[in-house]
Order: structure tokens, then sequence, then C-alpha cells
């Protein structure tokens, strides 16, 4: 274990600071370990003599997948009464995907854009997402949460299934599965052994190696050990540098230890970090084909991720503890004005620490009643530094702002900054804790009726969050310069600066039940018809003290200087960020509400003609109350706030086909549809959204694709050909709340698709893959937005789709 943690610490050149971070998990985890193994274990030997001596896990082949059986759900994966896409090794090989973004498109309905950078990785699920805030469709690693969506972006390695689990999933996940769950698990070094090396390379800079080594060191003890590096140069020029604004590293390890200390015993503990550094957010203006500005962007981050699972099998039940910790450290820096100017910059620091325990009781029989039930609770600490700069050409402007208003005004006065930059520093800590109670029961044959089952479950959920701000200006003073006729004065130097300090904090309870009915016609066969219910937390805005900090600097100013003037008594006015009896409370300013919403849903799988054909459908409709939406602060001048914005819907269809018409020929189709908008969303009395579609949720979504693989005869030079095609596509997006531009013009990104082929050459344990995305090159936008000057011009940016990508790809495995 200490070996296989320096291996990863050496190839991934932690520093001091990360190792102690490390050393301070393992202990941790260690500790958790004793202590689950000093109750669950002397139980598990009590009853090893009444266990029959078979494997612990039950397991079954999906569509070239090895699944096991889930700790939560009471019916199988492949007879689940809702939407479930399995992604297996080959199909994630076949279709280049390296990452969870790279599965956009794939999965009907499921989408991820790209924002420019890994700090924001959002998902879009049957219209259902979100850019900012609580995420709405959950991550889990081996049953370890995700509690940050700046996690989710990572290298995927030695994957054994991805699962998309589409629609509310709150009765079993809880919290922030409003739209649906992603399941990642990795490979078990009890259930696979061998060593795998992959070397690649490509245009635009790109390079890649890899290495993993899964070995059974006893017959009760496994161990795996992997790690990566992967680079590429970029692909958008700033015209301002001549160098690529968007340059990219990406480095990590994972370490799992499995121990099966008996039929009924086994435990697992596992971590990965990963690190990633480079260029960011390469924003150009919709008419120009570069990036054009002159402060940095660029994203850095750390990431740890430890777990510690505990599975115990008695007489007719089993046991599962997942415990986990998640460190997210990272730092991001924008050009805010997206310009060659001096306007804004912004220096976003997150560190988080986030603590989860799982604990679930299941069924183990074959009786016609399944159940579990279970429990979860969590302790999330994240502390935000976010300080923005107003910087000299921002400064030259607001100057020329003041002096025509003062002009306006014909006061015999001019008010002139003291300083050629403002700093609005921040630091925000926002500490969340909650805890669950769920059950869920199957139970089949439902009247004596064969075939027929019902599943009901409910989960009782609650939640404590906070915000603890102190944020202040600096650099806001002002000189005042009299222009009285007959009375000359000297000048009046103000100081202008504000603190703003303070915490809030509210409490959420949420009821999620959950319904189903589904028929069996046959072990290949079902229908559905399910009805559940999802949960969004609400919680602060951390952003929204730009623009309440500058209203606090302005009053400062004039309070000030009103004070300072002869005979002035002061102007009126509260504390910074105070408010009037007609305005909202600076905590009704910051706050924003939980998104709820019931999920109705009708679908099927069907499997014929000796399992070669699948088809799996979905009919659905989402209705979503308090939808949280992201909003532009002054035109983008003053950041992103996350709001509530009434009702919205959803409603559409999935369809999933895959044929095997000859041995190593395979075909499939996902389509997926989602017209979601908004019910009722009124901005003013000017201002009405209502039936607007949502923004940044795709309309479409298409994967069509095709595989061949080809055996030569024995004694060639190659054993075996494959090649594979996939056409992704994804349209049309809306990209305001008002589904036009600033000049009032319907806008949104057309429906567009990218083509992905592979050739491969095997023989023996080595083989060679020549590999391209986006083979011809489309051209799309990947994200628009609008930002003003601080002149009141608006001007459109877009981050565009990447060009084509391609390379080669050599690996050398041996599996024993």
């Amino acid at each position: 274990m200490i070996d296989g943690c320096w291996f990863i610490l050496f190839l991934c050149k932690l520093n001091y600071y990360s190792f102690i971070i490390i050393t301070m998990k393992y202990l941790f985890l260690t500790l958790s370990l004793l202590c689950n193994i000093f109750f669950l274990y002397p139980i598990g030997l009590e009853m090893m003599k009444e266990t029959n001596p078979q494997d612990t896990v039950k397991v079954y082949y999906l569509d070239e997948v090895v699944v096991s059986s889930s700790v939560k759900e009471t019916n199988d994966l492949r007879n689940m009464p809702t939407a479930v896409s399995v992604v297996s090794p080959k199909q994630l090989k076949d279709s280049q995907i390296e990452s969870l973004p790279d599965m956009s498109s794939y999965v009907p309905n499921f989408f991820i854009p790209s924002y420019g950078s890994k700090v924001s990785t959002p998902i879009y699920i049957r219209g259902i997402g979100a850019r900012l805030g609580s995420q709405t469709v959950s991550l889990y690693v081996d049953n370890m949460p995700s509690f940050n969506p700046s996690a989710f972006d990572f290298e995927f390695q030695d994957i054994q299934r991805v699962e998309v689990l589409r629609g509310a999933q709150g009765t079993l996940y809880g919290r922030n599965a409003i739209g649906g769950i992603v399941n990642l698990y990795t490979l078990s070094p009890l259930t696979f052994q061998g060593s795998t090396v992959m070397l690649g390379g490509g245009n635009h800079g790109q390079f890649s190696v890899k290495g993993s080594n899964y070995s059974r060191l006893s017959d009760k003890f496994g161990v795996s050990v992997a790690a990566y590096y992967k680079k590429d140069d970029g692909f958008f020029r700033n015209n301002y540098t001549g160098e690529n604004a968007d340059a990219s590293e990406n480095a990590g390890g994972r370490l799992k230890l499995e121990w099966e200390a008996s039929p009924a015993f086994r435990a697992q503990l596992f971590s990965n970090y990963d690190y990633v550094t480079g260029g960011a957010f390469p924003y150009m203006h919709r008419d120009s084909t570069e990036v054009n500005f002159n402060e940095p962007s660029s994203y850095d981050r750390h990431l740890f991720n430890n777990g510690l699972s505990l599975d115990f099998r008695g007489d007719g039940y089993s046991v599962h503890s997942t415990t986990g910790y998640q460190f997210l450290k990272d730092d991001m820096k924008m050009d805010q004005d997206y310009t060659p100017r001096s306007v804004f910059s912004i220096n976003q620091k997150q560190k988080q620490h986030s603590l989860s325990q799982e604990i679930t009781v299941k069924s183990d029989n074959s009786r016609p009643y399944r159940w579990v039930v279970g429990a979860f609770g969590f302790y999330d600490h994240r502390v935000i530094d976010t300080p923005v700069a107003i910087l000299e050409d921002g400064m030259v402007s607001m100057q020329g702002h003041l002096d025509a208003a003062m002009e306006r005004m014909g006061a015999p006065l001019r008010i002139v900054y003291a300083n050629d930059r403002i700093d609005l520093p921040g630091v925000y800590t926002k500490p969340s804790r909650g805890a669950a109670l769920f059950h869920q029961s199957t139970l089949q044959d439902l009247f004596g009726v064969q075939g027929l089952s019902a599943t009901a479950g409910i989960r009782f959920d609650y939640e404590h969050t906070a915000i603890d701000y102190s944020t202040e200006s600096d650099g806001g003073d002002v000189n005042l310069m009299f222009n009285i006729p007959g009375r000359p004065m000297p000048p009046m130097f103000v100081e202008g600066d504000t603190l703003m300090e303070g915490s809030y904090s509210k409490d959420f309870w949420e009821i999620l039940p959950k319904f189903a009915l589904q028929y069996q016609f046959s072990p290949t066969a079902h229908i559905y018809l399910s009805a559940s219910k999802g949960y969004k937390t609400g919680g602060y805005n951390e952003q929204a003290f730009s623009k309440l900090l500058q209203n606090a600097l302005a009053a400062s100013i004039m309070r000030n200087a009103m004070s300072g003037m002869p005979g002035g008594g002061g102007a009126p006015g509260g504390t910074p960020g105070g408010s009037t009896a007609d305005e909202p409370t600076l905590e009704e300013q910051l706050s924003y509400d939980p998104e709820r919403s019931w999920t109705y849903e009708l679908g099927g799988r069907y499997q014929m003609f000796d399992n070669r054909l699948s088809l799996n459908y979905a009919i659905f409709y989402t209705r979503v109350n308090n939808i949280q939406i992201i909003k532009l602060v002054d035109q983008g001048t003053a950041g992103r706030v996350v709001t509530n914005a009434g009702e919205s819907d959803s409603k559409g269809f999935e369809l999933s086909l895959k044929y095997m018409p000859a041995s190593g020929l395979s075909l499939f189709a996902d389509y997926g549809f989602a017209d979601a908008r908004f019910r009722n969303y009124d901005i003013s009395e000017e201002q009405d959204y209502s039936g607007n579609h949502i923004p940044f949720a795709p309309q479409n979504t298409l994967s069509l694709g095709a595989g061949y693989m080809h055996r030569l005869p024995y004694g060639s030079f190659v054993e075996r050909l494959s090649g594979n095609i996939q056409y992704a596509g994804a349209g049309r997006i809306y990209w305001t709340e008002s589904n036009t531009d600033y000049e009032g013009n319907e806008l949104y990104q057309p429906f567009y698709g990218v083509v992905n082929a592979s050739v491969t050459a095997e023989k023996g344990a080595f083989s060679l893959e020549l590999w391209a995305k986006n083979l011809f090159n489309r051209k799309y936008h990947a994200f628009y937005f609008e930002a003003s000057d601080m002149n009141g011009n608006v001007n459109p940016f877009v981050q565009r789709g990447n060009p084509t990508l391609a390379g080669a790809t050599l690996r050398y495995t041996i599996s024993r």
C-alpha cells in the first residue's frame, strides 16, 4: 500500500502539502475501516458456518457488461422500472469516450456542453440541468457521491461500467438527483488481473500515456495501481499573446485494495488523485475566429477521492457501507471583459472538504418481496475566495460616466477616483450538512399475476446550508474637486471603501416518494409505468456580492462626501448592503429556493431474435416548480447568480436500438427528444418568458454508429481488424431565457453533429488504433453569452466547438 501511494505521488509530482493531505485521509479511512470491521466482521465470522460458500456478488451479462446487483435497487438493473443506459468498457473504447463529457449525446437526452474549462461540468438530462449552483444530476463513483460539478470531469481509466439513470431518482439518491444519476464503477482486482500500458499522440500537440496493474496477491486479497498523463497545445489562438489560450495538462493516479475476508464479508479501500492545469475560457467575439484578451485566463485543480466500501452478506439479507471523503482545491483566473483592455478580472479559488456515509440493508433472496432500507449523512465545507478587480481601463470608463453625471446635474464639483484600480476581495464560507432515511419495496407477482410487480419507496431528507461572508472594497477613495465661483476651496479627500460581513443559514426538509408498476412478459421483455419526486437544494449566491459591494461603495462615497461638505449633516442610508422597506433584504437578495419536480414515465425493454436485437423506449413528462436558472448581472459585468424562475415542464421520448445482424457486426441508434419550456415565468409587466424554451438544454440528441470486427486466418501478421464509426448530434439549443439576442432576433444553435471514427489492428497483446474526432471539422457553438462593456454596448461572445482531432494509440495488454 505504501509503495503504491509513493508510486502515484511520484508520477503526479505532488508537493509536500498534497502528501500531508493524502496521509491524513488514509489515517481517517484506516480508522473508519477498523471501526466498521469491529462491528461487521464478528457478525460475518459468527454466520460463516450458516452461509453457503458461494460468490458474494451476483453477476449477469447485460450488453457485454458483467453487472453486479445494486446495493440500493430492489429490481435487477436490466429490469428496473426507469430509463437506464449501461455503457460497457468495449463501448467506451469503441466510441473514444475518455471522460464524462465525451458521453454527451451517446445516451438519449444526455448532454454535457463545454464551457471552456473543467471548473464547470453541467449535466443536462431531458432538458433539466444547471450551469451553476447545485447540480441537477448527481455523480457516484464506486457508490461514493461527488459534491461539486467542478469534480465531474476527470480521466476515465479501467472503468467496469457506466450507468445513466434518467428521470428523478430522489427516493434512493436524495438531493440533487432531479434529472437523474450517473454511476461509475471501476474494475476489481479480485475479478480482473492484468497489466495495460497505452501510449498515444495526435495533432494539436496531443500526447497521452497510461498504465495500470491489477494483481490478486492471494485468494482473498487484491491490489490495483494506475496512473496517467495527458497534454495538448490547445485549439484556439489568443491574438493578444500570440499563443493558444487553452493548452492543458492532466495527470493522476488511482489505488484500490480489496479484501475478501470470507464468503460473507468483503472490503474495498480506494483512492484517486487528479490534477489539471492549463489555459481556460477561450471565449471570442461571435464575428471573430480568435480569442483576444490580455488578462490571465486559466484553471488549476487538485482533486482527491477516498472511499471505504464494506459488504456483509447474511442469511437472506446484505449490509453495505460506503464511507467517502473528497477534497477539491482549485484556482480559476478569468479576463471577465474578454477584450485586450484592462477592465475586469476575477480570480476564484475553492477549497472543499466533503464527507459522506451511507449504510443500506437489503433483502438478498429469491422471494417475491424485496426491500431495502438505508441511512445517509454528509458534511460539506466549502471556502470560496473570489477577488474581483476593476482595472485601469475600467476606472477610466467609470470616471467618464461620473464626470458626465456631475455635468448633467450642473454641480460645481468634480468627483475624481483617487486610484487607478479598485479591488473587491471576498471570502465566502459555505458549510452544509444533511441526513436522510429511505426505504423501497418491490412486490412481485402482484394479485397473483405472474410477471406483474409494484415498487414503492419514500425518503425523508434534511439539509442545513449557510453562508459566512466577508467582502470589502480596496481603492474606492475619491477626491472632491470644487469649482464654486468666488469661493475657492481646496480638494477634499473622501474615504469610500466599505466592508460587508455577516452570515445567514436556512434548513430544508423534504419527503421524496416513488411509485412504479411493471409487467414482465418474459425474461427479456417488460413494460413499466412510474412516478417519482425530485428535489434540488437551495442556497446562497456568493457572486451576488460583486454588484452589492459596488452599490455599497457608491453609497459609502456619497455618505462620506456629504458628511464632509460644509454644513453637510450626512446623507441618508443604512448599513452597507442594507435595504429600505420597499427593497428585498440582503438575505433575500443572496438566497434562492429549492427546486422540486415530479416525473411521470412509461417505458419498456425488449430483446428479440436470440438477443441480437434490443429495443429500449421511454415516454416522460416532468413538472418543475421554482426552477433555478442562471442570470447575468448587468449583462455579465457583475457576475452570475442563481435565481428561481417560476415553473417549467419537460416532455418527450427516448429510443435506443441495438442490432447485431451478423457475427462481428453491430449497429446502434439512440435518439432523445425533450421539449423543455417555462410554464410560468414573469420577469415584469413588460417581460413574460412563459412558453419560452429552457436555455442551454438541447431539444434533440442523436447517436448513430456501427462497429465491425474481422478475424484474419491463423498465422497472419495481424490477427484482428476492427472499425467503428459514430455520429453524435445535438440541438437546437437556445442561449437566453428570452430565446432572443440583444437585438430581438431568435437566438439558438441549430442541430449539429460530429463524426468520430477509429480503425484498430491487433496482434497478440499489442493493438494499434488510428482515430479521429469531428472527422469533417463541423463548426458549431458550444456556448454563447452576451456581455456589456463599460459604455453599455452589448457584445456577443461564443465558445466554439473543437476542430478535427486525429491521432494514434498503441496498447499493450496482458490479462491473466
